[in-house]
Parts: structure tokens; sequence; C-alpha cells
């Protein structure tokens, strides 16, 4: 046998043993089941076009079409996060959701469950959601902290993670996932997810020191070369009723006649009505001002940071301020902001 040849056939060798010393031997997987739960995110009449298996970053079509789940496969043997990639077509256009679980062996069964049913981690996840949803709920992040710690539930983990931001306290999940471990912290599929939660906290913190009772937040706007101040209407004596509002938003233009005329009936040496226009294009703003008869001031041209002073993650939103500019009420709507105002008028 030649040198060469002998020490190939070496490493080859060494390249097996370091293989099985990380428990990387090949293993068998089988996805079963039906997907068809994803179709409620669409309106009726979608068809689900085809389903393919994406184990980033790689994705391989395993179904061309219909919700029924039949695959066979073989991978290293690590338990790893995976997705089932499913395109749609949806009344007027198209569609796609994804489906996430964790790749492991043996057959993994799709039931419309956080996980399929099969394989150690997605059971495990399945019996932790279980056991959620049957907590006190100060109970829970405590019950997942103590399951993302376990290094073993990594790939389980980031399919939790994000299935639970949008229930916990934002500054909650962030601390969890910072003392996750490493392989969780640094996941792909973590690393946006941790973006979207400082926003989501940033926009909590801001929603709740300007929330009823909290000191005014001044800003200032820049619109034809002139500055807008908050301040040049609120802490100056009078109740303000603040709408921040844009004329792409129908939700604001459909309560602007409501504001209109509680302008018209309060307005006075003890009340009066602002307007914020907010991510709007300037001359849009102006337009919808005349055509709807807003004759109460406006701050034109303020950015979606505007927004964020105040927590304000949807428009309209309508904050009514005392004469020294603390916050009366703030997430007015419909008939609620005549009867604050009324309130306080003692009207």
């Amino acid at each position: 046998m030649s040198k060469l040849r002998f020490l190939v056939l070496l490493v080859a060798a060494v390249m097996c043993l370091v293989q099985l010393a990380q428990g990387q031997e090949p293993a068998k997987y089988t996805l079963k089941g039906d997907i068809g739960s994803v179709l409620k995110q669409f309106d009726e009449g979608s068809v689900i076009e085809s389903v393919a298996l994406r184990v980033y970053p790689k994705m391989q079509i395993i179904s061309n079409g219909g919700s029924a789940i039949s695959y066979y496969g073989v991978f290293d043997g690590v338990p790893k996060f995976a997705q089932l990639v499913v395109d749609l077509t949806v009344p007027g256009g198209s569609g796609s959701a994804q489906v996430p679980f964790v790749l492991e062996a043996g057959t993994l069964v799709f039931d419309g469950g956080i996980a399929p049913s099969g394989g150690k981690l997605n059971d495990a996840l399945r019996a932790l959601w279980k056991e959620l949803a049957a907590m006190k709920e100060a109970d829970i992040p405590a019950a997942i902290k103590k399951f993302v710690m376990k290094a073993e539930n990594a790939p389980a983990s980031v399919i939790l993670l994000n299935v639970v931001a949008s229930a916990l306290d934002p500054e909650i999940t962030l601390s969890i996932i910072a003392q996750a471990p490493q392989q969780v912290r640094s996941h792909r599929e973590v690393r946006p997810l941790i973006t979207r939660l400082e926003a989501e906290a940033f926009r909590v913190r801001n929603m709740k020191s300007t929330d009823k009772g909290q000191m005014f937040k001044d800003f200032t706007v820049y619109y034809n070369g002139k500055e807008q101040n908050l301040s040049d209407y609120v802490g100056k004596g009078k109740y303000v009723l603040v709408d921040f509002w844009a004329s792409w938003c129908g939700p604001c233009r459909a309560e602007i006649p409501n504001i209109v005329n509680i302008y018209k009936k309060y307005a006075g040496a003890d009340f009066d009505v602002v307007g914020v226009a907010i991510n709007d294009k300037p001359q849009n703003t102006v337009a919808a001002i005349e055509s709807m008869g807003m004759t109460y001031p406006q701050i034109i041209g303020a950015g979606p940071e505007i927004g964020a002073i105040y927590g304000i993650n949807s428009i309209p939103h309508v904050i009514l301020f005392a004469p020294d500019g603390t916050v009366v009420a703030r997430g007015l709507r419909g008939e609620q902001i005549e009867e604050a105002v009324k309130n306080v008028l003692k009207k």
C-alpha cells in the first residue's frame, strides 16, 4: 500500500471516529401528518401548492401540494431547528407560511401543535406547552427559563422563544435569552427576535413613562422651515386633546369627524385640540386637513420616532393632557373621547 493511500485511509478513519465521538451518526427520520392548520392564517379558498423542508441553508421540496405530509430522510443525527416552508395560492395572490420543528431521529407527526409529536425534543416542547396552559401567569416565565437554560433543548428553545415572545413582557423574554446557552442566543432565528424585542421593550417603557398621571414628553418637528413643539400647546394651562393620526390611516379618518365635532363643541379658554400627523407625506396631510375640516392646530411632518416617544404602536392614538401637562387618559376611541373631555371640563 502506498504511503499516500495509507494517509488518506487514516484521515478517513479519524474523521469517522470524530463523528462518532460527537454523536453525529447517520440517523433516519420520518415526517408524517397534516399541516392543514396553516390554512387558518389565510382567507377561505387558499390552497397549499408545495411544501419544502428547510434545514438552513438547504431546502428541498417534499410535497407538490395538499396538506398531507409523508417524507423519509437521513441526517447527521444531531437534533436541529428546521422548518416546513409552505407556499400557497390565496384569493388574489400567493402566500407563504413556516412550520418550525426540531429535526431529530424518529417519526415526527404533524397535527397542528406547537411541534410535531415524536422525538425527544419535540415531545418535550409539546409537554411544556401543555403545562404552561395550566399554569398561573406569574409562574410561566420561570418554567420557560428552566426549559431554555438546558443546552440540550436548544433547537426546541428557539421555537419556544419565538412563540411566546408576543405574549410575555419583552424585558422578561430578553432576560431569558441573555442567560440562555450560546447556541440559543446566537441562533439565526433568535438574533432578529432580539432586535424586535428590544424595539418593543423601548416602546413599552415609553408607554409606561407617558401613562396616566405622568408628565408629557416634549418633541420638536420641523416643517416648512419652522419649528413645531408639543410644548407650544401642552402644559400651557389648558386641557389638550392630542390626536396622533395620518392621512393614509383608515381608522384615523373614521375618527376625525368625531374629533372635529368635539373641537367645535368644547374649544375655548380651557380646552384645545391638536393633531400630530405621524409618518405621513406633508402634502397628503395638508390635503386631508382641508378636505375633512380639521380647523384645529396641526403638527405636520412627524416621523415614526415621535410615536415611539409615547410608546404608540398603532394609530389613531388619542391622549388627553391636563393643564399642567400630565396625562389624564390615553388610547381613547369613539365615545370615550368626548366622555373624557366632558368629565374634566365638568360639562
